[in-house]
Protein backbone atom coordinates (compact mmCIF):
# COMPACT_ATOMS: atom_id res chain seq x y z
CA UNK A 1 0.00 0.00 0.00
CA UNK A 2 1.40 3.61 -1.25
CA UNK A 3 1.01 6.18 1.05
CA UNK A 4 0.36 9.79 -1.02
CA UNK A 5 1.59 12.50 -0.30
CA UNK A 6 0.39 14.95 -2.58
CA UNK A 7 -2.11 15.26 -5.54
CA UNK A 8 -0.91 18.89 -7.36
CA UNK A 9 1.89 19.51 -9.21
CA UNK A 10 4.33 21.80 -7.85
CA UNK A 11 6.22 24.04 -11.27
CA UNK A 12 10.13 24.55 -11.20
CA UNK A 13 10.73 27.38 -13.54
CA UNK A 14 8.94 30.96 -14.42
CA UNK A 15 8.45 29.78 -18.41
CA UNK A 16 5.61 27.62 -19.21
CA UNK A 17 6.52 26.25 -21.97
CA UNK A 18 9.78 25.47 -20.07
CA UNK A 19 8.53 24.52 -16.95
CA UNK A 20 9.52 21.08 -15.29
CA UNK A 21 6.76 19.96 -12.93
CA UNK A 22 6.77 17.41 -10.27
CA UNK A 23 4.25 15.75 -8.30
CA UNK A 24 2.79 12.98 -6.60
CA UNK A 25 5.47 12.11 -3.66
CA UNK A 26 4.89 8.74 -2.17
CA UNK A 27 6.25 6.10 -0.19
CA UNK A 28 6.19 2.26 1.50
CA UNK A 29 8.51 0.23 3.57
CA UNK A 30 9.16 -3.33 4.18
CA UNK A 31 7.33 -2.45 7.47
CA UNK A 32 3.44 -2.27 7.47
CA UNK A 33 1.24 -2.57 10.86
CA UNK A 34 -1.87 -4.73 10.57
CA UNK A 35 -3.85 -1.53 8.74
CA UNK A 36 -1.54 -2.01 5.58
CA UNK A 37 0.24 1.27 6.26
CA UNK A 38 4.07 1.40 6.15
CA UNK A 39 6.78 2.56 8.70
CA UNK A 40 10.41 2.84 9.63
CA UNK A 41 11.28 0.15 11.61
CA UNK A 42 13.83 1.75 14.23
CA UNK A 43 15.34 -1.50 15.07
CA UNK A 44 16.15 -3.36 11.69
CA UNK A 45 17.29 -2.30 8.31
CA UNK A 46 14.19 -0.50 6.32
CA UNK A 47 13.98 -0.92 3.15
CA UNK A 48 12.04 2.84 2.42
CA UNK A 49 10.51 2.99 -1.14
CA UNK A 50 9.88 6.37 -2.77
CA UNK A 51 8.34 7.70 -5.78
CA UNK A 52 7.42 11.00 -7.50
CA UNK A 53 5.71 12.12 -10.79
CA UNK A 54 7.36 14.57 -13.55
CA UNK A 55 6.75 15.99 -16.63
CA UNK A 56 9.83 16.27 -18.75
CA UNK A 57 13.10 13.70 -17.45
CA UNK A 58 15.70 15.84 -19.70
CA UNK A 59 14.94 19.03 -17.64
CA UNK A 60 15.55 17.37 -14.24
CA UNK A 61 19.16 17.54 -13.16
CA UNK A 62 19.22 16.11 -10.05
CA UNK A 63 16.59 15.38 -6.62
CA UNK A 64 17.72 15.24 -2.91
CA UNK A 65 15.45 13.31 -0.44
CA UNK A 66 16.46 13.53 3.59
CA UNK A 67 14.56 12.56 6.27
CA UNK A 68 13.49 14.92 9.01
CA UNK A 69 12.59 14.60 12.37
CA UNK A 70 8.76 16.12 12.59
CA UNK A 71 9.34 18.15 15.92
CA UNK A 72 12.82 18.28 16.25
CA UNK A 73 13.93 19.05 13.09
CA UNK A 74 16.99 17.14 12.85
CA UNK A 75 18.30 15.89 9.40
CA UNK A 76 19.65 12.54 8.31
CA UNK A 77 20.03 10.17 5.43
CA UNK A 78 20.29 12.36 2.97
CA UNK A 79 20.03 11.10 -0.92
CA UNK A 80 21.65 12.97 -3.68
CA UNK A 81 20.65 11.53 -7.52
CA UNK A 82 20.13 12.30 -11.00
CA UNK A 83 20.04 11.29 -14.39
CA UNK A 84 23.24 9.37 -14.68
CA UNK A 85 23.44 8.09 -10.96
CA UNK A 86 21.25 5.03 -11.42
CA UNK A 87 19.96 2.92 -8.22
CA UNK A 88 16.15 3.96 -9.63
CA UNK A 89 13.50 3.22 -12.03
CA UNK A 90 12.28 5.11 -14.21
CA UNK A 91 9.24 4.23 -16.00
CA UNK A 92 5.81 5.83 -17.43
CA UNK A 93 6.68 9.53 -16.04
CA UNK A 94 7.30 8.29 -12.47
CA UNK A 95 10.95 8.05 -10.75
CA UNK A 96 11.32 5.09 -8.01
CA UNK A 97 14.09 4.77 -5.33
CA UNK A 98 14.62 1.98 -2.85
CA UNK A 99 16.49 3.72 0.14
CA UNK A 100 18.22 1.18 2.68
CA UNK A 101 18.11 2.93 6.25
CA UNK A 102 20.54 1.49 9.02
CA UNK A 103 18.97 0.67 12.11
CA UNK A 104 18.65 3.56 14.89
CA UNK A 105 19.13 6.34 12.01
CA UNK A 106 15.63 7.55 11.10
CA UNK A 107 15.31 11.02 12.80
CA UNK A 108 12.53 11.03 15.47
CA UNK A 109 9.62 13.71 16.21
CA UNK A 110 10.09 12.77 20.01
CA UNK A 111 12.74 12.89 22.50
CA UNK A 112 14.60 9.58 23.39
CA UNK A 113 12.91 7.33 25.85
CA UNK A 114 15.04 5.81 28.24
CA UNK A 115 15.10 1.85 27.86
CA UNK A 116 12.97 -0.21 30.02
CA UNK A 117 13.97 -3.98 29.90
CA UNK A 118 10.93 -6.20 29.70
CA UNK A 119 11.05 -9.75 29.09
CA UNK A 120 8.72 -9.64 25.56
CA UNK A 121 9.52 -6.23 24.07
CA UNK A 122 6.49 -4.86 22.14
CA UNK A 123 6.54 -3.05 19.07
CA UNK A 124 5.90 0.70 19.78
CA UNK A 125 5.80 3.93 18.07
CA UNK A 126 8.69 5.91 19.05
CA UNK A 127 8.53 9.22 16.81
CA UNK A 128 7.94 10.17 13.21
CA UNK A 129 10.17 11.32 10.76
CA UNK A 130 9.05 13.21 7.27
CA UNK A 131 10.62 12.67 3.93
CA UNK A 132 11.72 15.62 2.00
CA UNK A 133 12.03 15.34 -1.66
CA UNK A 134 13.91 18.45 -3.40
CA UNK A 135 13.65 18.25 -7.51
CA UNK A 136 16.13 20.61 -9.70
CA UNK A 137 15.86 21.51 -12.94
CA UNK A 138 18.47 22.53 -15.39
CA UNK A 139 17.96 26.08 -15.80
CA UNK A 140 18.79 26.28 -11.78
CA UNK A 141 15.16 26.52 -10.11
CA UNK A 142 14.20 23.77 -7.49
CA UNK A 143 10.69 22.66 -5.70
CA UNK A 144 10.17 20.48 -2.80
CA UNK A 145 7.50 17.81 -1.95
CA UNK A 146 7.26 16.80 1.72
CA UNK A 147 4.99 13.42 2.95
CA UNK A 148 4.95 13.83 6.65
CA UNK A 149 4.26 11.72 9.68
CA UNK A 150 6.00 8.71 8.74
CA UNK A 151 5.71 6.46 11.82
CA UNK A 152 9.07 5.10 13.46
CA UNK A 153 8.76 1.66 15.24
CA UNK A 154 10.97 0.59 17.46
CA UNK A 155 10.89 -3.15 18.94
CA UNK A 156 9.58 -4.78 15.68
CA UNK A 157 8.29 -8.41 14.58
Amino acid sequence: MLATALAGCIPIGTNPSDALFISDLRYESNFRDVSGRSYICDNKPTTLTYSFRYNDFARMARWDSRLVGEATGQATHTLSMNRDSGGYTNQNNRITVNWVLSPGTAPLSLAPQSIVVTPVPQPRQIGATRLELTVFATNGSAARLVFPGIPVIDNCP
